[in-house]
């Protein structure tokens, strides 16, 4: 399933495509329209009798023309014949116009190469007003018409085999072309958009964390003057109080993870003991009883890291594993590192309830989460930190089975 952000980006494309397709359409409207007012003037008036069309072929395109452009901008829903345009009305008004020429020509076949040509070139100029159906269907007909054309200008059968494979060839680089462009687009437009949340992050965060941190210390210290005082308070008062702390907490959270995902900045790496460190991390996760975690990671790893950062990466993925295992089983979770040549990996398994393939594809995205106290920052920081580290980040799961999250960081020396 898209994102809503790659939806709306889409949604551009799609409006792109049609003024594309205008565009393209009104460029072999008016080439062809001068092209031939151009011989006509030459047959005309300079008596010049070389060559011949089909005025009847150029009538109706040019009314077609006229019509299929009518058609698109008085209903939306018509806009896709005009993407279709290239199918339907120019690939066969060039056959038509080329066959017509081939009775008058001493070379027939170099009409149908040149034909071959055009087609190809309606292709290209089409490129980002059609999909990849669309580009297959286009094509299809240009090679049937090609073809046909051939066979007429008594070209050999391996010639016409070359025009499909030709066809064939040209309709795949542009459906791959259109197809690579629309998703760097999108790519593009995500990039964009996550530095303006950076940039936003940045100046929310700084611009609450302030008066956050003065209401939970009024909260705080009302509370504790409350207490030395002995007022009693009753039990909805005690659950509002409650409910303040608990809220200006998490508001505190929120701010913290939008910090720390626009603080993406070179990080001041230091050979640190891997193990203890791993242990430090476990003990700041909030376990459940039922739920065992174990570390086996050898004392002697030193890894050139910044601990705090990567402290925070490790508390956030046995934190997940942890919260993964359903509250009415018990279950396990195990942290252990490996070095593999100049890599160290680390890999935090759990038992838990897995993660579906849908879910897996936007785990890192930001503001992405399945949690309902979520902010969806969470693995968003901790796969940049890990890229911060000069290491990678990834996941397998199988649902109802457990995942596995491994960071992979350079050793450094030994």
């Amino acid at each position: 399933m898209p994102t809503r952000e790659a939806q709306s980006v889409r949604a551009a494309l799609k409006q792109e495509q049609h003024l594309n397709a205008q565009r393209t359409h009104l460029i072999r409207f008016v080439a062809v329209t001068f092209f031939f007012g151009l011989f006509l003037v030459l047959a005309v008036f300079q008596g010049d009798r070389t060559w011949s069309t089909d005025f009847t072929a150029l009538v109706v395109y040019w009314l077609g023309s006229v019509l299929v452009l009518a058609l698109a901008r008085w209903r939306e829903a018509l806009e896709p014949v005009l993407t279709q345009a290239p199918v339907f009305l120019d690939m066969p008004f060039v056959y038509v116009l080329q066959r017509s020429t081939l009775p008058a020509t001493p070379v027939p076949g170099a009409v149908a190469g040149f034909t071959l040509g055009l087609f190809v070139l309606l292709l290209i100029l089409s490129m980002l007003s059609l999909s990849r159906w669309q580009v297959a269907l286009a094509a299809m007909v240009g090679a049937v018409l090609e073809v046909a054309l051939q066979r007429e200008a008594n070209v050999s059968g391996g010639g016409q085999v070359s025009a499909v494979v030709v066809m064939a060839l040209a309709g795949f680089l542009v459906a791959y072309a259109g197809g690579r462009i629309r998703s760097l687009l999108i790519a593009t437009s995500r990039q964009e958009k996550l530095a303006a949340l950076g940039q936003l992050s940045a100046a929310v965060g700084h611009d609450l964390r302030n008066p956050l941190s003065a209401t939970a210390n009024a909260l705080f210290s009302l509370r504790r003057r409350l207490e030395r005082q002995g007022v009693p308070l009753d039990e909805k008062a005690q659950e509002a109080l409650a409910l303040a702390e608990r809220e200006v907490r998490a508001s505190q959270r929120i701010v913290t993870d939008l910090l720390d995902y626009a603080r993406e900045s070179t990080l001041e790496l230091s050979p640190t003991e891997l193990g203890p460190l791993v242990e430090e991390a476990v003990g700041l996760v909030r376990k459940r009883p039922e739920v065992m975690v174990v570390v086996d990671v050898p004392g002697a790893f030193v890894v050139p890291l910044a601990r705090d950062r990567f402290r925070q990466v490790l508390v956030n993925l046995v934190q997940n594993a942890c919260e993964s295992v359903p509250e009415e089983r018990s279950g396990r979770v195990e942290v252990r590192a490996l070095r593999e040549g100049d890599r160290v990996k680390v890999l935090v398994k759990d038992d838990g309830v897995g993660i579906d393939e849908l879910t897996r594809a936007r785990l890192f995205e930001p503001l992405f989460t399945t949690k309902k106290d979520g902010t969806g920052l969470g693995l968003a920081i901790v796969d940049s930190l890990v890229k911060q580290h000069g290491g990678s980040l990834s996941v397998e799961s199988t649902v109802g089975a457990g995942s596995v999250f491994t960071i992979e960081v350079p050793a450094g020396p030994v």
